[in-house]
């Protein structure tokens, strides 16, 4: 981003009227405030008189003395200030919009379209729609009826909603959106997965066919497995293995003997005379698995997932039918829309049409960048370039970020993919070498640690590549493969530029059990660091709700002013994971069924009894059996005045957002209590906290 910003303000310092000209892409909003302000406050800086880093750099790659490039930035801050719109810093969404926006009459939208930037509403009220759709769709109604006896086979939930809203996350996802727009009817794929499974069930027994030929073979010369060369490790195994009906691959010694008699067995074993008659029937078998293993796992993938992706389809038009009634347009679909046209149109006329014509594009992030962005830009890139003889377009990204696919990024678009549309004689690559984050330690461990493990995992692939069978992976792509890891981290080490009083510190620690999380912070608090300097990066959202839970289990077992952990979490904010909901909850529980060993456990726990299976008192019984006579509101109330539940002022949000769901319980707004306040947030319930 540094030097994205510099690359602009050393454009407009060159020439104040190009700011006009230049698009500066983005990711999110956040960044896009960003991004404007560092380059206004440059600018401003450097027109103003004051101390910027950008000056000394200006002035030798522009042969300008100080005074001239400050006057210019000053010219430049004007301009800017008085055509503010022309400042075209944006998100690449917003861009994409633009360009849509400029387009609505050609591609047949209403003018009048809103904008919908989240997916779940519209997921969820489509979900709603094929659902009910079951009363007058028996098909699809058996298919259904079809799909949740599956998950129950596979020992997954059984509720319809909740299947097809996981299976919705699916529609959004660009990998997903070819397969999607050349959607068959479910009476096709039933065929088509059909005739798959006929034809795998049919290649399968010609291989169990031939391993059984081979089993009586040996049998009528009275021979076994350990006959042969290897004795209990023997690859003839694999005939036996195969006629009971387990079609795993075979290893690479049954392949060799499938091409040779030699080496079958022992001189003088009576196995020997066989291998004339057993080799070729190997030698079928091992063929029969080449030509038909990738079509035996499709057909498997096939049959799991099917019924699944019929429903994704219904469901994908049902999104497209709320958005049509609804006059709405979705953002991610966004892209989708303009590549069609983008694809079939010169750069000109989309600038004409657009109002603006860029020569300068400059694109932050580029590794979170998508296969269907990328080919969004690329006619405008490749028009900037050809137009001009200077650098027109700066990309800016870390390729080793692309692991996250963030929006569908693909890493092969800055490995190899944009210098080959581009031009690889008209495009040149810079490594930025500089770390100005992290301290020289931190810099020099991430060097090694990098290297070792980049130097490791590309061994691991090679080998995975050379030992792949050629039914596996093609040629080609086993070329392409090969050292990609090394390639893509060769200049990952960085030297060091940040500054500070002493050069880092790296700790690994190996533990089993639970991590000694808490330890480690009251010794960095006891050094001198506080907790905002602290960071806790966990590998799951499970992780991250473990840790939550830790933090404040000490938070209210702490007695030591030193270490206040005032931790504030998604995951802690769910009013269900508030230990005084869950036991008001299981007080409730208890009520109805005094031998609820859970809800004992949780009861014992909140009241700090020694043990959580500690039996109730004949007075708790008592007075837990008694609250069954009361309405669910009062006997909330008398919970709450019998354990001064109301005494614990740092929960009474909790408390009361729990009141106000038993009151919705009572008048049938809500069905399930428990259920309900583990999706709902405290950050909902900010009204509660007078």
């Amino acid at each position: 981003t540094y030097q994205l910003a510099y690359k602009y303000v050393r454009d407009v310092v060159e020439q104040p009227s190009i700011y006009r000209h230049i698009l500066a892409v983005t990711f999110t909003n956040k960044a896009t405030e960003e991004m404007k302000s560092r380059i206004l406050k440059e600018i401003h800086l450097l027109a103003s008189g004051g101390e910027s880093s950008y000056l000394e750099n200006l002035c030798r790659e522009l042969d300008m003395d100080a005074a001239t490039v400050r006057r210019r930035a000053a010219e430049v801050r004007s301009k800017i200030l008085h055509d503010y719109s022309r400042f075209t810093v944006l998100t690449i969404d917003t861009f994409f919009q633009r360009i849509l926006r400029a387009f609505i009459k050609e591609l047949g939208i209403d003018l009048n379209y809103n904008v919908e930037i989240e997916t779940a509403s519209v997921l969820t009220k489509s979900a709603d729609t094929l659902i009910e759709q079951i009363t007058t769709d028996r098909d699809l109604q058996r298919w259904l009826t079809d799909f949740v006896q599956e998950r129950i086979d596979e020992g997954k939930k059984w509720d319809v909603r909740d299947g097809i809203l996981t299976l919705g996350g699916e529609l959004f996802k660009e990998k997903n959106k070819e397969a999607l727009s050349l959607a068959r009817s479910r009476e096709e794929l039933g065929r088509i997965v059909g005739e798959a499974t006929a034809r795998a069930a049919a290649t399968k027994q010609q291989m169990r066919e031939r391993a059984a030929e081979a089993v009586r073979i040996m049998a009528d010369a009275g021979v076994g497995p350990t006959d042969f060369t290897g004795k209990s490790r023997s690859f003839a195994h694999y005939f036996l293995t195969v006629a009971a009906g387990e079609l795993k691959p075979y290893t690479a010694t049954v392949g060799k003997m499938s091409l040779t008699t030699e080496g079958w067995a022992p001189k003088g074993s009576p196995a020997a005379p066989l291998a004339a008659r057993l080799q070729p029937l190997l030698r079928e078998m091992c063929g029969l698995y080449d030509e038909n293993v990738r079509a035996w796992n499709t057909c498997d993938l096939l049959r799991e997932n099917y019924r699944s992706f019929a429903l994704l389809s219904d469901l994908y038009a049902k999104v497209q039918q709320l958005c049509d009634e609804q006059n709405m347009m979705l953002l991610s679909e966004t892209k989708y829309i303009l590549s069609e046209f983008i694809g079939h149109n010169d750069a000109p006329f989309i600038y004409e049409k657009v109002g603006n014509r860029f020569e300068h594009f400059m694109i932050d992030e580029f590794q979170d960048t998508s296969t269907r962005e990328w080919e969004n830009f690329l006619p405008l890139l490749g028009n900037a370039m050809a137009q001009s003889e200077q650098t027109s377009v700066l990309i800016v990204g870390d390729i080793k970020q692309s692991i996250y696919r963030w929006r569908g990024g693909d890493w092969e678009i800055l490995h190899r993919r944009a210098a080959r549309e581009l031009g690889e004689a008209s495009t040149e690559t810079i490594h930025l070498k500089e770390n100005f984050r992290s301290l020289p330690l931190v810099v020099e461990f991430n060097n090694r640690m990098i290297g070792k493990v980049v130097e490791s995992d590309n061994t691991a692939l090679n080998q995975l590549l050379a030992q792949a069978p050629p039914h596996a992976l093609g040629g080609k792509a086993r070329e392409e493969l090969r050292d990609t890891l090394q390639e893509a981290y060769c200049e990952h080490a960085q030297s060091a530029r940040k500054k500070g009083l002493h050069p880092g510190y790296v700790n690994i620690t190996h533990y089993t059990g639970e991590p000694p999380l808490i330890e480690r912070i009251k010794a960095l608090v006891d050094k001198g660091f506080r907790p905002k300097d602290m960071m806790i990066l966990v590998r799951s959202g499970t992780d991250g709700a473990k840790v939550a839970s830790a933090l404040l289990d000490f938070k209210r077992r702490n007695t030591d002013p030193r270490y206040r952990f005032d931790v504030m979490t998604q995951e802690a904010l769910i009013v269900g994971t508030a230990p005084i909901s869950s036991f008001v909850i299981a007080c409730l529980k208890l009520a109805m069924n005094p031998a609820d060993s859970l809800s004992r456990a949780i009861y014992n726990h909140f009241s700090a009894k020694p043990s959580f299976d500690a039996e109730l008192t004949e007075e708790e019984v008592v007075f837990l059996k008694s609250l069954r006579l009361f309405p669910p509101e009062e006997a909330f109330e008398r919970i709450v005045m019998r354990y001064d539940l109301q005494e614990r002022r740092e929960e009474i949000a909790y408390l009361q957002a729990v009141h106000e769901q038993i009151i919705n319980f009572c008048a049938g707004r809500v069905a399930d209590i428990p259920l309900f306040l583990k999706s709902v947030s405290y950050t909902h319930l900010r009204a509660h906290e007078t």
